[in-house]
């Protein structure tokens, strides 16, 4: 069920993309990625709480310890409430002193832009703190109301959006990006705190327990926590960094053919993503059972299944342009090299997601977190490269798909020395 709401969710994503294009235009439609890129960011850098709560509320079910399970949530929504409050205020600050309007290549005056990015950082906030239903759906291994809360978000996102296009067709541009923004951040909040209410409804956990997290414990949410955070910013750096990349050196406009193609490709890649997100708590309960068969037996369905992935690849690929024809308009022809290149990052994405799964699951994180560290420190610089040999906005794409060639060979020999040394220990 997980890969048929991601599916929907990518639907509901893909018609609204021409509707946005529509609405705003190709420039303004680059402002709003931007903004939106930014919400992703502060969704998804949540200091690694929601990875936590992923790895210890199945160790803790294992315990059948249902009281400290409930003081772990509760202190994970307190930390979550102080995290975005100081985001809130660091942004207020940055945008104090950053120029942002020229540092992205923005031609909106200056007031418009800080205003419109601290409209959404403020909805950004609140949904970071109801977010963390989505980790705790998956904790208890019922991972599809998480993805189910996403499609009903984007399904209700893109019926509000064709509601305000129609109500509001010929207002100024950065009313659209004012009412683009509200849609969106209301949207997001309402199907949260529904999706939040719902869970607590249906689990026997709750929030009222007047037991305090030991101090153990919290020491090991802290460091666990920090280690995930390193990992989803290290995430956000290597992929959710080009579009910034791209506004820097060429500006907001040339986003749209960038982003479009990412999102076509996006769609199976969410599928499948989707799909292997229980395995996330599955590696944790297998491991912790040591039960070293069955690990090997996941790695290897994985891997013939993979190459079922990368035929689907091609196929998506050589469909591109006759597809976004339709999708788009009939004049766009996004760079050949572009498309060949996100193809390639899909790919590798979908291959290097299965085996992060396993290392986060099971909590061994130091050779991926190198990984990402070493990934990290090359992209910029590696796209700059590209960028002065002329590839044009398939630079940052290029740069990222070198990166994760390099976990492809590293992190499956990883993986099975680790599962071979389990077997050892038995």
């Amino acid at each position: 069920m997980s890969g048929f709401y991601k599916a929907f969710s990518g639907l509901a994503l893909f018609v609204s993309i021409p509707v946005l294009i529509h609405y705003l235009g190709n420039t303004s439609y680059g402002v709003w990625v931007l903004v939106f890129t930014l919400f992703q960011w502060v969704l998804l850098m949540d200091f690694g709480l929601s990875s936590v709560l992923k790895t210890k509320i199945p160790e803790l079910q294992h315990t059948g310890n249902t009281d400290l399970i409930n003081a772990y949530v509760k202190s994970t929504y307190k930390i979550c409430g102080y995290i975005a409050t100081g985001i809130f205020l660091l942004f207020v600050l940055l945008f104090a002193v950053l120029d942002v309007k020229n540092l992205l290549n923005i031609d909106f005056d200056s007031g418009f832009v800080i205003k419109l990015f601290l409209l959404n950082i403020f909805f950004f906030c609140l949904n970071f703190v109801l977010n963390t239903h989505k980790a705790l759906f998956v904790s208890v291994h019922k991972g599809k109301f998480a993805e189910q809360s996403i499609a009903v978000t984007q399904v209700s996102f893109l019926l509000l959006l064709i509601v305000t296009t129609h109500c509001f067709p010929e207002t100024a541009i950065e009313t659209k990006l004012y009412l683009v923004s509200f849609v969106n951040g209301f949207v997001s909040l309402l199907i949260n705190l529904i999706y939040t209410v719902y869970f607590f409804k249906s689990e026997k956990f709750s929030l009222k327990t007047k037991l305090e997290t030991p101090k153990e414990y919290l020491n090991s949410i802290y460091r666990l926590g920090m280690k995930y955070m390193a990992i989803q910013v290290g995430g956000l750096l290597l992929f959710s960094s080009d579009n910034y990349i791209l506004a820097y050196f060429f500006g907001p406009k040339e986003i749209v053919p960038y982003e479009v193609v990412s999102k076509y490709f996006q769609f199976p890649l969410m599928i499948l993503l989707a799909g292997m997100a229980p395995l996330w708590s599955k590696f944790t309960k297998h491991y912790l059972e040591r039960d070293a068969i069955w690990i090997k037996d996941a790695f290897r369905k994985f891997n013939y299944f993979f190459i079922a992935v990368l035929i689907g690849i091609i196929v998506v690929t050589v469909l591109a342009r006759p597809v976004m024809g339709i999708w788009i308009s009939e004049d766009f022809n996004p760079p050949l090299l572009l498309l060949i290149f996100v193809a390639i990052m899909t790919a590798l994405r979908i291959f290097t997601a299965f085996y992060g799964y396993f290392f986060n699951g099971i909590g061994n994180l130091r050779s991926y977190l190198l990984l990402l560290s070493g990934s990290v420190l090359i992209k910029l610089p590696l796209s700059y490269l590209f960028i002065k040999l002329d590839f044009g906005i398939s630079s940052v794409v290029i740069a990222s798909s070198c990166c994760l060639l390099i976990w492809s060979f590293v992190q499956p020999m990883e993986a099975y020395k680790i599962v071979s040394d389990l077997k050892k220990h038995e």
